[in-house]
């Protein structure tokens, strides 16, 4: 007979038992004594995080480079309300990451932190799971790591504070650990018109998205790609996935490069591999108008999000792309030509920089494209939202998709130094470098910069300070009105973060980035480089 034990033991063990990574969070009552048994009695790893927010979106940074489920706990009340902005980042990222959190007990109807959690989950498009009683806590539990892991969104476990004290058998079955998504291989009508229009295309392009950057996934459309003699793309949290091919087009979409451009107006057929075919990958459906395109998705939930294509099939790419390339070996199809017009190099290169003539001003593009030769070469790269962005996306390159993290899904500045944290939890010897900018930092970035130092994390923070909010700055500027409404007289930043206690180095010109070189070479700490920039002379995006 099974050992009675309290519910928070119970869920702390099955936690453990499941190994499915770190626990992030911030503690209450309801939530204190789960995280206290899954770090000391079950040596598990606990990342205290320094607000709620923060706690939910190093998950989802841990999920998003990890592959796996992302877990977080917090108490209830304003707790759960600081980590709204979060789960609607998760829900529009496609991240499955499971919120443990706590609620007010039953009939305390007086109690101060007492707010309808559920109705506030439901409206991010997050999913809910109530634990039910207390003998079904974990058996609720593991559903909701199921349902995180198949709608590929973050899911709330939420727990009464009183019922985690009831005593129940120290039963976890069933395991926690979320199943194997099967793959399969589409068949019928819908394959065998998708062939005919891949077998018709004069001037195909094979997209990959993030659900097709595996290992098996790559190579089957690199093998794709050359039987029917088409460029490769992909979309940006792919970025990079078939970086030293021939043909490589980079990314699609906005930030493509203008020989990718010019390749993909030409384009008669888009065959889209588990990308979402939003209207940043299609350019506002510029790149897509007037071709046939197809597109792929592990899920049928992943057809048609975006752009709605003339077939949808769901199923594995390497299964996939082996069935159609069976089909145009076996009909003989030749191969469309569309690489002979094209050069096989330099695709994806984007405009050399337009460096500024005093050396006393920066120019952001130069900088960033110094900053990525000096910056460790196997990082994970996470970039923050603002009018920085986009030049850091183009411009800062990875060794593998995995090991990019976009955190902007929601349009919301401030969350990616949180997510920074979480994607480092998820390769502990590999550095991770961010880029934010100085509304972003001040927003979501302070707070949890020292959580990085507490974690000892290798973490270089790219902070671009033009001392204003950037996009605003640029609205106003655009329309010749006043842009002091936008502008924000920022203390130094690399004194902060010594003081937070990390490492700051400030960069006002060239001749500071060998400074810069010095201390990402000595690191031993969270090291932040600030690049003091003229918002006058930035991009806008």
């Amino acid at each position: 007979m099974a050992a009675s034990v309290k519910v928070y033991e119970a869920l702390a063990h099955a936690l453990a038992e499941a190994g499915l990574g770190p626990l992030f969070g911030v503690t209450g009552d309801a939530n204190v004594y789960l995280a206290d048994c899954f770090m000391r009695r079950h040596g598990g790893s606990f990342v205290a995080a320094a607000n709620e927010n923060g706690a939910a979106l190093m998950a989802l940074g841990y999920a998003s480079v990890s592959g796996r489920t992302g877990l977080a706990t917090v108490t209830h009340g304003p707790a759960v309300t600081n980590t709204l902005t979060a789960l609607a980042e998760g829900v529009k990222a496609g991240t499955p990451m499971v919120l443990l959190c706590g609620d007010t007990a039953y009939g305390d109807r007086e109690n101060l932190q007492k707010i309808a959690q559920r109705d506030l989950i439901l409206a991010t498009g997050a999913g809910f799971e109530q634990m039910n009683t207390p003998a079904s806590a974990v058996a609720d539990l593991a559903r909701a790591i199921r349902r995180a892991n198949a709608e590929r969104r973050p899911v709330a476990f939420n727990f009464p504070v009183d019922v985690m004290r009831a005593s129940v058998e120290d039963d976890f079955a069933p395991m926690l650990a979320a199943p194997a998504q099967p793959s399969a291989t589409p068949a019928g009508a819908d394959l065998d018109e998708a062939i005919g229009i891949v077998a018709a295309a004069k001037r195909p392009i094979v997209l990959a998205g993030r659900d097709a950057i595996g290992d098996a996934a790559r190579e089957a459309l690199l093998r794709l790609a050359a039987r029917i003699d088409a460029p490769l793309a992909t979309t940006l949290r792919a970025k990079d996935l078939f970086r030293g091919e021939d043909y490589d087009l980079g990314i699609m979409g906005t930030l493509s490069a203008p020989g990718a451009t010019d390749a993909l107006m030409k384009s008669d057929c888009i065959l889209a591999f588990g990308a979402a075919l939003n209207f940043h990958t299609t350019s506002h459906g510029g790149f897509v108008d007037g071709k046939r395109v197809v597109q792929l998705a592990s899920h049928p939930a992943g057809i048609g999000r975006g752009h709605t294509p003339d077939i949808g099939l769901v199923g594995g790419v390497a299964e996939t792309v082996e069935r159609i390339i069976y089909w145009l070996d076996e009909a003989e199809i030749a191969p469309s030509g569309f690489r002979g017009e094209l050069s096989p190099h330099g695709l994806a290169d984007q405009p050399p920089p337009q460096a500024e003539a005093s050396l006393q001003r920066l120019d952001y593009v130069d900088v960033l494209c110094r900053l990525d030769a000096i910056l460790p070469p196997d990082r994970i790269l996470v970039t923050d939202a603002g009018r920085h962005m986009v030049k850091a996306m183009q411009s800062l390159r990875v060794q593998h998709p995995r090991l990019y993290v976009q955190t902007a899904s929601f349009g919301s500045i401030g969350l990616g130094m949180a997510q920074a944290i979480g994607a480092a939890a998820a390769e502990p010897g590999r550095p991770v470098v961010l880029t934010i900018g100085d509304g972003g930092f001040m927003l979501g970035g302070l707070t949890e910069f020292n959580t990085a130092v507490r974690q000892r994390t290798d973490l270089i923070v790219v902070l671009c300070n033009d001392n204003c909010y950037g996009a605003e700055y640029a609205l106003l500027r655009d329309k010749q009105m006043d842009p002091a409404i936008s502008l924000f007289d920022w203390p130094d930043f690399a004194p902060i973060a010594d003081a937070l206690g990390g490492k700051g180095v400030t960069v006002r010109t060239l001749a500071d980035l060998d400074l810069a070189r010095e201390a990402i070479a000595r690191r031993d700490r969270p090291l932040l480089i600030e690049i003091m920039l003229d918002p006058a002379h930035m991009p806008f995006w």
